[in-house]
């Protein structure tokens, strides 16, 4: 691990960075996405809504009493609060929440274990981020440590108050201690399975001691391993911690632009060694084949997996798919051409002339072909087992290749049955040709509409067309039958003639008989026939047509990821599928870190014209975020600049005023009176 980049910064995802040392200055840290979800309080940002208006008549349950140990609508507590009322120029419920402190302190030792015992004890978020503003304003330490050595954000996390954490970690509370087990607050988040808490601990900590964790150490394994998030059988989502992970793996050398790229977490095996440790095992998923083979479209547009992606493709991917499609085409070619030529000859299995001899020449290519991705297709079986069968690729290669190879022995012993299997062998392998339909973006895109069309609107479709086709046809049969008008036309003869003129009509848009005149049907028959043919010729296909507009324009709108997900998918097989003689792709392209100058701009000019202009629409929206953001910053500097000026002021007037010193009742209106006016009432 190279540890010369001291003064690197977290890289930010989305293009623009926000600039966070690894030694974390003392500075509020601006937490990326975090809300605080306190319990039924309605509130965004606690920690910038007066305490006062939020938590009326909270103090006074029995939890309050339960957590500092005495009663707190006793005489004494009442008269403390009644003093710093007047003292204090406090509200009732501001001046409870000090006696409260004041005693909880006494009482602990200090304000530091007084801060420990309210995390720990408070039995809800609300009660804790009550006090804890408190606490934190008058100086105690959100890094202090019970003999557990556990600090108040283990115990936040562990019971899951995300607001606290918030608060916590905006006064710069350490989030990378360790306590008497081992674990940091990031450790539990992950126990709890808590999304939103890990993501926010991986913003305040230092990309090196993520990076660290996710590593392995000589022959021992890594403490946490990145595969575990990227876990599809769970049902509860860890997306936030991978992303939070994956801005760890880029830092920024100094202010040139350049950023150190890491990609050890993404090609580490399941104990985090490198491709280049000696018990690497290269049996095991990279965590990039696993983001191709979920389908993590958010995972895969991170700028780390998107650089990782194009320099693998770049290596020895793209050739290696370019030149399996050549060889796929060419194949497709003489397959083509030798079933052109068979139907035209009588027998095929006889080879005389020019012409029967470069079918021969062809029939050899393209078995030798079949025979070969047969053979592949084993081996992928024995290799992956179970799922092999989850990819829909590998259904069709293995039926058509299974089809094909069948087809020289049914030929030979002079079977009918060649030509059937031959027709759907060579359907089968012809439809592959979406397999390298990302070999450029644009027919990647294309592909991509294809296949959510048929995949899900037509399905859609078909699903109400049946419905409506079989409710026509049974009503349909009937009315003939009671007019004696079954037999008028042969297309309608039958319940099943009628279910295939039906689809007919749709296919065709017009009637298939003669409805209506001399050889139609009575007046039901027409009636039915008119409302069938509305029905479909006009709402259904247009409805379908509305649809399938609305798809092209959603895939446009997430084509960029899906192109990027269908090169890691083809990474993925590559690395996994290639019968190589040693070493994998793996090991011998691996690179653990590489210094890439302005890698917003590269991956521009990786994509095409319509994606750059989309491209730059999402930046400008970024900028816009950004600017925001900057200024509630502002706003929120300002706002504690004012809040400290008022601090500074109290602790003035419980210099100049003492406790132990009865003072005039405060009047209920505050007025502004004349110097001359207090000298008046000082002569009387």
């Amino acid at each position: 691990m190279d540890l010369s980049c001291t003064g690197t910064e977290k890289y930010k995802r989305g293009g623009n960075s926000e600039k966070i040392s690894l030694h974390r200055p003392k500075k509020s840290v601006e937490l990326e996405g975090v809300m605080m979800d306190t319990i039924d309080s309605g509130l965004e940002n606690p920690s910038t809504v007066p305490i006062s208006s939020c938590f009326t008549g909270i103090l006074h349950d029995n939890s309050s009493s339960a957590l500092l140990g005495e009663d707190l609508n006793d005489d004494a507590f009442q008269a403390e609060v009644a003093k710093k009322t007047q003292t204090h120029l406090l509200g009732l419920q501001e001046a409870e929440i000090e006696v409260i402190i004041d005693r909880l302190m006494k009482r602990e030792g200090g304000k530091d274990q007084a801060l420990l015992h309210i995390v720990t004890q408070s039995p809800t978020e609300l009660k804790v981020l009550l006090f804890l503003n408190t606490l934190l304003h008058k100086g105690a330490n959100p890094s202090t440590a019970d003999t557990e050595w556990k600090t108040p954000l283990h115990h936040a996390v562990k019971r899951n108050f995300k607001g606290v954490c918030s608060k916590l970690l905006e006064n710069d509370a350490l989030p990378h201690v360790r306590d008497r087990e081992g674990k940091m607050p990031f450790h539990i988040a992950l126990e709890n399975k808590n999304d939103s808490i890990a993501a926010m601990l991986l913003v305040s900590m230092p990309n090196l001691v993520v990076r660290t964790l996710y590593t392995s150490s000589g022959s021992m394994p890594s403490e946490l391993k990145f595969h575990d998030l990227l876990d599809c059988d769970s049902n509860l989502s860890m997306e936030k911690t991978a992303l939070g992970v994956l801005d760890c793996m880029m830092d920024y050398i100094g202010d040139s632009g350049n950023v150190r790229v890491y990609y050890h977490v993404l090609e580490a095996d399941l104990k985090g060694h490198s491709p280049q440790h000696e018990d690497f095992d290269g049996s095991s998923k990279s965590c990039l084949q696993l983001i191709s083979k979920n389908g993590l479209k958010t995972l895969v547009f991170h700028d780390v997996v998107r650089l990782l992606i194009r320099r693998k493709w770049k290596l020895y991917a793209r050739f290696r798919f370019q030149l399996n499609c050549a060889v796929f085409l060419l194949t497709l070619f003489a397959m083509t051409f030798t079933a052109v030529v068979a139907v035209d000859t009588v027998d095929p299995a006889q080879y005389h002339g020019p012409l029967q001899i470069a079918r021969a020449v062809f029939e050899v290519w393209w078995y030798v072909h079949a025979v070969i991705t047969f053979i592949l297709e084993l081996n992928q079986m024995r290799k992956h087992k179970l799922d092999y069968w989850k990819d829909k690729f590998n259904w069709l290669d293995w039926l058509s290749s299974s089809l094909l190879i069948t087809v020289a022995p049914l030929r030979f012993t002079n079977h009918t049955e060649q030509w059937a299997v031959f027709s759907i062998g060579y359907l089968l392998w012809t439809i592959r040709i979406f397999k390298y339909a990302a070999v450029s973006r644009q027919t990647g895109a294309y592909a991509q509409i294809l296949w959510r069309i048929v995949g899900h609107d037509f399905l859609q479709f078909l699903s109400v067309f049946t419905v409506i086709l079989v409710a026509f046809s049974g009503s349909f049969v009937l009315a003939l039958r009671g007019e004696n008008s079954l037999q008028l036309h042969s297309e309608t003869s039958s319940f099943w003639e009628i279910l295939l003129s039906g689809i007919r009509i749709l296919i065709e848009a017009e009637p298939v008989t003669e409805y209506y005149g001399d050889r139609g049907y009575g007046a039901l028959g027409c009636i039915l026939m008119v409302i069938f043919l509305f029905t479909c010729c006009v709402v259904l296909l247009n409805i379908l047509i509305a649809q399938l507009s609305d798809t092209y324009q959603h895939v446009q709108r997430d084509a960029q990821r899906g192109l990027e997900l269908n090169r890691a998918w083809i990474i993925a097989r590559v690395e996994l599928n290639s019968i190589r003689i040693g070493k994998g792709f793996r090991v011998t392209h691996y690179l653990e870190r590489e210094d890439i100058k302005n890698p917003q701009e590269l991956l521009v000019k990786w994509e095409t014209p319509p994606l750059n202009e989309m491209n730059k629409t999402i930046l400008d929206l970024h900028d816009g975020l950004e600017s925001h953001k900057l200024n509630l910053i502002t706003i929120k500097n300002r706002m504690a600049k004012q809040e400290y000026i008022l601090t500074r002021m109290q602790e003035q007037l419980d210099i100049l005023v003492p406790l132990d010193k009865p003072t005039k009742p405060l009047p209920s209106k505050f007025t502004l009176q004349d110097p001359g006016d207090d000298e008046g009432d000082n002569k009387n």
